[in-house]
């Protein structure tokens, strides 16, 4: 059986045009914004992604306060009015507390969860 050079050469091109498509649909960058008050997040406190996303969260709260996202060990100051941005990987899969630090009581509660799928 014989093989069309010129057929062979299209595939060829198709699947070069193709591969970039097929990268971007592997490494997702999904983007939240949240928002919390009182200390409390306003909406679904769990947010969900895929394992190799390049995650972002924004988030904006009423006070100030320090966030920390477990399991990846991730922290960063929240003050208002601006927005503070938890940026990172999601390599690890399973379910990740984001905690609020602070002093007094009610330090280490979580306010909203990671959700990372295989």
């Amino acid at each position: 059986m014989t093989t069309n050079p010129n057929r062979l050469r299209l595939r060829l091109i198709a699947l070069a045009a193709l591969a970039p498509l097929a990268g971007a649909a592997a490494a997702a960058s999904p983007k939240f914004s949240v928002e919390l008050v009182g200390g409390r997040i306003k909406g679904d406190d769990t947010l969900k992604v895929r394992q190799g996303d390049q995650v972002q969260i924004s988030v904006v709260s009423d006070q100030p306060l320090v966030l920390h996202l477990h399991g990846y060990d991730i922290e960063t100051q929240v003050t208002p009015p601006a927005p503070a941005l938890l940026s990172f990987k999601a390599s690890l899969a399973g379910r990740f507390p984001v905690h609020e630090h602070r002093h007094g009581p009610g330090n280490h509660r979580a306010v909203m969860f990671v959700e990372v799928h295989p």
